[in-house]
């Protein structure tokens, strides 16, 4: 494992934990018998982001937010 993919694992593991921070919001919200702050839409929105940044090219890399 080289720098790219250590760098390119951990920006998959910071959109993951994202993700976890989402669902605990989500459940939050839930047991406060409230609407959920995030849809559908948001977390497909996120696994998108995952597959973009399994193909991203490695000179992008260091370009990612």
């Amino acid at each position: 494992m080289d720098h790219l993919d250590v760098r390119r694992l951990a920006l998959i593991l910071a959109v993951q934990a994202e993700i976890e921070g989402m669902k605990a919001t989500n459940d939050l919200r839930r047991l406060l018998k409230e609407l959920p702050s995030y849809e559908n839409n948001d977390f497909t929105s996120k696994a998108e982001e995952l597959k973009n940044l399994s193909y991203v090219c490695d000179s992008q890399l260091f370009g990612h937010p």
